[in-house]
């Protein structure tokens, strides 16, 4: 071996730019391009940090496109950083041929003509075009990229094989044909994915793009496997229908379990599910130009999981309102109401409401019911699909209400709190100090802010937990309905906590929403407790009124219990 030659061979270490490295397996190669696992090792200890992914292809191959592709795309959320990127003027390839057959395992296949017979390696199967050895002499020049490698567990490849939920397998293809998306506006498209490459996660990120290509690319040499396009095989010009193709093939193999199996006929054995049957027959057509362009696609796919999520979403509601103790409350100032309809394909729609008013001579009662009606009597807006659209619809209606209590209340207001939830996507919009809680399991969540005096001291500093339970400002707003000077930023939506402006239900999650009557008297674990047990809904909030009314009701009480039930997980 020439002194001046890079060395790249199993059990063999070397330096890649500033990165120390022992090469541990070979994984196979596609088209031009080695891949090797190697173990990533710091300068101050002998250790591995991590494992990495090594490539080695030809400079004007497919690590030479992935380079260009990496410089269009930028700092992409769905791209895995390059630890090194290196051109060495002499290199050589050593692979030891072997088998590692394992159950289920997923292959890359290129296609080459008189392909004799086909060699499984772990990851990858080579590029046959006649049967023969690779010999340990310089390669000439090379381009080597160095990332690190996806845990195994964490991989696309992993999990195709635990039978993901059909709503999960709609979110990975949604992500996968949006970046596919991204990159076609770039005028670049995927031909090829690698799920042994792909990591998992809130985003999936892809390790290698060397199955792209410019658009109207010419290949000059097929390619097949269980992502390509079956024109692929014969040679043609890359485009967007290609990628289609590709994104329906991931999504057939998620929901059926398995890849797709191709008759004699060229018929492909679909699962008769409604919108998604549609969606994997034209995107796995023979002829391209039927397929979906990835703009449709991605449109079509979200609408799918939207429809999907909202399937057999049903509400368990209870409710009761009393009127309070107190001489000195002879009417029951609290209002509330549920609304439910149905949005075709996104499934049903409820809104739930509660109002505490306030004022002398009736004017908290007729605030309050003039707010509630106001929020529940409102036209549902055609374009409800995206949640900002949700969000600022529920927040438009608090505002509407606000100008309603003002100009008909004279010497009233009330508070306001309001659900929204379609599907299992939950939205609020709040002003006072009624409350909203989640309840999930034996856990409870306040997901509104009490506008109160009291909780702007406790904020500050100014008191304790202990002192606001009894302090005599307990009862005074700083933000409500009927205000002159009410602003929008006034009402509380879920954004307040992490920026996201709803948060996901779960199977059993139960909504509480109460006047200050009920949660003044019975706190948040108490309520937990009630909820919790093996009682329904209806006895849990009757038990909840009762509470309520054995410690002297000194005010008026409503609540709200509002459970969603669904086998979609």
């Amino acid at each position: 071996m020439p002194q001046d030659s890079l060395l790249i061979q199993e059990d063999f270490s070397c330096q890649i730019g500033n990165i120390s490295i022992k090469i541990q397996s070979y994984l196979g190669s596609f088209t031009d391009v080695y891949y090797f696992e190697v173990a990533i090792h710091s300068h101050e200890d002998t250790s591995p940090i991590r494992q990495g992914l090594l490539r080695v292809g030809d400079v004007n191959g497919g690590l030479s496109r992935e380079l260009m592709l990496r410089e269009i795309l930028g700092d992409h959320k769905m791209v895995a950083e390059l630890l090194v990127s290196t051109t060495e003027e002499s290199v050589i390839v050593s692979t030891q041929p072997y088998s590692l057959a394992q159950e289920n395992q997923t292959t890359v296949t290129a296609l080459i003509t008189d392909i004799s017979e086909q060699i499984d390696n772990d990851y990858l199967e080579e590029e046959f075009y006649d049967t023969k050895e690779i010999s340990p002499e310089p390669s000439g020049k090379k381009l080597l990229l160095l990332s690190y490698l996806p845990e195994n567990n964490e991989t696309l490849e992993v999990w195709l094989q635990q039978s993901p939920s059909l709503e999960s397998s709609l979110l990975v293809s949604s992500q996968v044909c949006q970046f596919f998306r991204y990159g076609y506006q770039r005028n670049w498209c995927f031909a090829q994915i690698f799920p042994q490459f792909i990591e998992m996660g809130s985003v999936v990120k892809f390790y290698d793009l060397t199955g792209a290509y410019p658009a109207n690319f010419a290949l000059s040499s097929g390619l097949i496997g269980n992502f390509c396009a079956p024109e692929l095989a014969y040679g043609c010009t890359i485009n967007e229908y290609i990628s289609s193709y590709t994104i329906g093939s991931l999504l057939y193999w998620a929901v059926h379990g398995n890849p797709i199996a191709h008759l004699e006929n060229f018929e492909i054995s679909i699962k008769p599910l409604p919108y998604l049957y549609q969606i994997l027959k034209v995107c796995l057509s023979q002829i391209p130009e039927e397929r979906f362009s990835l703009a449709q696609l991605l449109s079509l796919l979200v609408e799918c999981r939207q429809s999907i999520r909202a399937l057999n979403i049903y509400w368990n509601v209870a409710v009761r309102s009393t009127l309070g103790l107190s001489i000195n409350r002879m009417q029951n100032e609290d209002s509330y109401g549920i609304r439910q309809q149905s949005l075709n394909n996104l499934g049903s729609l409820i809104l739930g409401v509660v109002a505490d008013g306030m004022g002398g001579m009736s004017q908290g009662e007729v605030a309050s019911k003039l707010a509630v009606h106001t929020v529940l009597s409102a036209t549902t807006p055609e374009n409800i699909t995206a949640p900002d659209t949700r969000s600022q619809w529920l927040r438009s209606l608090v505002s509407q209400a606000n100008e309603v209590v003002y100009k008909n209340v004279r010497n009233g207001g009330t508070t306001l709190s309001a659900v929204l939830a379609i599907g299992k996507e939950l939205f609020i919009a709040h002003v006072g100090d009624s409350r909203i809680y989640l309840l999930r399991g034996k856990y409870i969540c306040q997901l509104s802010e009490d506008h109160s005096l009291v909780a702007l001291h406790l904020i500050t500093g100014e008191i304790s937990y202990e002192e606001s339970l009894s302090h005599p400002d307990r009862n005074v707003l700083t933000k409500s309905l009927g205000d002159k000077q009410f602003k929008e930023s006034y009402i509380q939506d879920l954004s307040r906590f992490d920026n996201k402006l709803s948060c996901t239900l779960e199977n059993g999650d139960i909504i509480l929403l109460c006047s200050d009557g009920v949660w003044d008297l019975v706190d948040p674990s108490e309520l937990a407790d009630i909820f919790t047990s093996d009682r329904s809904i209806q006895a849990s909030v009757d038990l909840t009124i009762q509470t309520v009314l054995s410690r002297g009701a000194h005010d008026n009480a409503t609540i709200i219990a509002m459970q969603c039930l669904t086998d979609i997980n």
